[in-house]
């Protein structure tokens, strides 16, 4: 799961009411107004983004990361990377590196955002009269979806469902409980259930929260984390 510290994007750049309409209904139409279904749209595309570890379009982000002959970059889904920066402890530039060098740097896993900076350092000619390994690398590329992959059902279906969640919430009726909790056991005084467990995820722990994650979980890529 992506923890985002800056989203660039103040509006939805996927959702509209066509799209919500076609996978959730109109149910809610008549009773939210147009700036609350963009609240709603918009919301569901940042719990997506977290979600999945990755915009839902092309977007050029920037990291800084302590130095490492293998950089696990905060995205999945990279297509390219445009500057890789050297930096020693005062946040003086070594080198700069501009794109992807197959000799010094080598996105050899896109997917899940593996960067491996090998013979790079090598070449860094630093302030002093000694080579000294670089304190921090910056490194500027392109992450997120295509948008044939963004707009495909089970994206949209995510998407529409946590957006639904939000609505009602803010309407004040819909969901399974205040606040979107999963209710597993039910009782009245002539009727009764205990439903199956649920997971606590990052949409809720209610039974609509885990049929959002469940449709985004083929777009989930395990970050690998270890000595390569």
């Amino acid at each position: 799961m992506l923890e985002i510290n800056f989203y660039p994007y103040t509006a939805p750049i996927v959702m509209t009411d066509v799209i919500y309409s076609g996978y959730a209904g109109t149910d809610l139409f008549s009773v939210t107004s147009a700036g609350q279904r963009t609240a709603a749209y918009w919301l569901a595309e940042i719990k997506a983004t977290e979600d999945i570890g990755t915009f839902l379009q092309k977007t050029i982000v920037t990291g800084t990361y302590s130095f490492s002959n293998v950089i696990n970059l905060d995205h999945s889904y990279v297509h390219k990377v445009i500057q890789t920066t050297f930096l020693d402890f005062e946040d003086d530039r070594y080198f700069i590196i501009a794109g992807t060098s197959n000799t010094y740097v080598n996105l050899y896993d896109q997917e899940r955002g593996l960067l491996d900076i090998g013979t790079a350092v090598s070449n860094c000619h630093c302030h002093s009269t000694q080579r000294v390994s670089p304190y921090k690398v910056e490194v500027v590329y392109e992450t997120g979806l295509y948008s044939g992959t963004t707009y495909q059902p089970d994206i949209l279906m995510g998407l529409s469902t946590y957006a639904k969640i939000i609505l009602n919430q803010m309407v004040g009726y819909g969901n399974e409980s205040a606040g979107d909790v999963g209710v597993q056991q039910f009782r009245n005084q002539e009727y009764s259930e205990i439903r199956k467990n649920l997971v606590n995820t990052i949409y809720g722990g209610s039974a609509e929260a885990n049929f959002a994650h469940r449709m985004l979980t083929r777009f989930r890529k395990l970050k690998v984390v270890g000595l390569r």
